[in-house]
């Protein structure tokens, strides 16, 4: 395979563009969007050098250290990383002390100490070594060579982004700085332009097409410094029309631009480059800190489909682009394979929001057939039958992310997930026996939830301790782009303001409602943080039992005389169930799926015993295997907990 899957254009003369990766994206692994846009202006011809000074500060920092403040939103909801670099990037302006900070935020005073630094550290950080570290950045690179630097910003990239940009702006005005990435779409790209004026072109959207286009109107029509305005192509009526998907702030003082159309055709996309990733890793002496965990980042479709059909309500993922488009497998099969041949590595990182059904048999199931040793990540809907799990284990899946996010069917009809309590703990059951680690929450705070919705829920939890716990049990996050934010006529969300810590980062002159993410707010018809707290107890005391050496578990073996349901729930409570006959087989008949009593009587009956229990006796042996904690049920199914020790399922 050729390293780009469509024939490329011809050579651009004159026009070397440079991408920089900024922290805080993770140095464990490439950006995609940096390797996919590189890739993308190649194929256009362009010449692209790529600058990853994320993996310069990690070693700077200590690569664990680094990876820390990559993390730090996601487990208290506040912008650490963007923060640290407020001085560099907007200097006097930059609103924050540190003493402010922690005095408002002191779980981040925490968790700095809880890694072994302290207050003087983090003013050290801030007013020191980051400023240098842009000014390293910018000295370490004669940027006065490119016609077009580009950034990419994604998450808590931000920050770190505005302070190199401005300071090549300030040193280099010729260069045309181009900003693009998830935190660049819709109004939050239109504000970053209007705030920032030293950032000339802001790509909102997918910018497969939008980038290359941008770059050779450039070319065509040069970049004058002083009067940073949208280049224009002709419109078929002959009058001037903003390149589709370019937002600049014209001379007017105007936001002018649109948000660019989704791509339909991914199979026409290039694959990634991350030559450069790998090569700045080994030269800064990164490679036996990442080597080991090295994934590749893949992508095999955009959107949700499952979005499409109803959004979930606290999702604001995908932003202005749901519809849900995919590569044909056999694409996503040659990509893989190049990427395996390029870097010698067979793990893959897939960043899709959603897997694609078709690829079970399509693609999974070719790894299988040709005994490929691939390993997989994917998000999943989690209605995936045992079939479905044990073919996606075969062909290589080995850590899975599913929109579990409840125990309560209710309040997952709450959420718009489309799936139920039963079909979660199915997910759960079959993704252990086969060997498939999953990464999952448990979320709270949803308009209409009832104390009896997370009573019942801790029931399930207390049932299902040997299986893989939640990561982490929170209250949802508002984000812009989900229902809960954008329909506050149907949802009881009022008060929305932008999430407190923005207010520490940026300055007073950035709109934050039209420029943040995440969003603090009121929501009406929810539960006090008292309902939640039992469920973060047992949450906690799962995920220590699981990293324990007294892990639970419950397994069963089949006989020739019935089953042998085996329970380990702690020191104290181990021991064998001996089910023989009728209750045996009562057992089996909702080992794989849940089935109403019905449907458990019909196999009784069908049995070459042939045994004849009624409805109600029969339900009454079941309800006595839920009372045991050896079965779970809901709206009159049933499902049996134990996982088969048989190892041929």
């Amino acid at each position: 395979m050729e390293n780009n899957l469509v024939p490329p254009h011809p050579s651009v003369a004159g026009c070397r563009v440079a991408m920089v990766c900024m922290p805080f994206a993770s140095a464990q692994r490439p950006s995609i969007q940096i390797g996919l846009i590189t890739a993308v202006a190649e194929q256009a011809g362009f010449e692209v050098d790529v600058h990853h000074f994320n993996l310069d500060l990690a070693a700077q920092l200590s690569p664990a250290l680094y990876e820390h403040f990559c993390e730090c939103f996601g487990h208290r909801g506040h912008f650490t990383g963007e923060w640290v670099f407020a001085p560099a990037a907007f200097r006097s302006s930059a609103p924050s002390d540190e003493v402010s900070y922690f005095r408002a935020f002191p779980e981040e005073l925490a968790w700095v100490r809880n890694l072994g630094k302290d207050e003087a550290f983090i003013v050290d950080l801030r007013q020191r070594v980051l400023p240098s570290f842009i000014e390293n950045c910018l000295t370490a690179v004669d940027w006065s060579r490119y016609r077009v630097v580009g950034f990419s910003s994604v998450f808590q990239q931000n920050v770190a982004c505005l302070a190199l940009a401005r300071r090549i702006k300030e040193c280099h005005p010729n260069v045309a700085i181009v900003f693009g990435g998830a935190n660049m779409e819709g109004d939050m790209g239109r504000e970053y332009a209007r705030a920032f004026p030293f950032l000339d072109y802001i790509v909102s959207g997918e910018g497969d097409h939008t980038f290359p286009a941008l770059l050779h109107t450039l070319v065509e029509n040069g970049h004058a410094a002083t009067f940073p305005a949208l280049p224009h192509t002709l419109a078929e009526n002959g009058h001037a029309a903003p390149l589709p998907g370019v937002v600049v702030l014209a001379s007017n003082g105007v936001v002018t631009g649109s948000q660019a159309a989704p791509v339909k055709d991914l199979d026409a996309s290039p694959v990634p480059n991350y030559r450069s990733y790998f090569e700045r890793s080994i030269q800064l002496g990164l490679l036996p800190h990442y080597k080991a965990g090295w994934v590749i980042p893949f992508e095999s479709a955009r959107g949700c489909w499952w979005g499409e059909k109803s959004h979930c309500t606290f999702c604001g993922l995908n932003g202005l682009g749901m519809a849900f488009r995919a590569k044909s497998p056999q694409r996503v099969l040659g990509e893989l394979s190049e990427l395996a041949r390029r870097h010698d590595i067979c793990s893959f990182q897939s960043v899709d929001n959603i897997l694609d059904l078709h690829y079970i048999e399509n693609l999974f199931g070719k790894v299988e057939e040709a005994k490929l040793d691939y390993r997989f990540f994917y998000e999943v809907k989690v209605n995936l039958t045992r079939s479905q799990i044990k073919a996606l284990y075969r062909g290589g899946m080995r850590n899975i992310q599913p929109g579990i996010e409840s125990m309560s069917t209710h309040i997952l009809h709450l959420m718009r997930k489309g799936c139920t309590m039963l079909q979660n703990v199915r997910f759960l059951k079959w993704c252990l026996y086969y060997g498939i680690s999953v990464g999952w929450n448990l979320l709270s705070g949803f308009p209409g939830e009832t104390e009896a919705d997370y009573q019942k829920q801790n029931e399930v939890l207390r049932c299902i301790e040997h299986l893989e716990p939640p990561t982490a049990c929170s209250r949802i996050w508002l984000e812009r782009f989900s229902p809960y934010y954008t329909d506050r006529q149907t949802f009881p969300v009022f008060n929305v303001r932008p999430q407190a810590s923005y207010y520490y980062v940026y300055p007073e002159h950035v709109n934050l409602d039209r420029a943040a993410y995440f969003f603090d707010y009121d929501m009406g018809d929810t539960l006090g943080a008292g309902a939640y707290a039992e469920v973060e107890t047992l949450v906690t005391q799962w995920q220590k039992s699981w990293q324990s050496d007294h892990r639970h578990s419950l397994t069963y073996r089949r006989t020739a005389d019935g089953v042998l349901v085996d329970y380990n729930w702690g020191p104290q409570r181990q021991g064998t169930y001996t089910l023989y006959g009728a209750l045996g087989l009562i057992y089996e008949s909702c080992i794989e799926t849940m089935h109403p009593v019905d449907h458990v009587v019909r196999c009784l009956r069908e049995s070459p015993e042939a045994y004849e229990f009624s409805h109600e006796e029969v339900g009454e042996a079941m309800d006595e295997f839920c009372r045991g904690r050896l079965m779970c049920s809901e709206d009159g199914k049933y499902l049996s907990l134990a996982i088969p020790s048989n190892p041929n399922w």
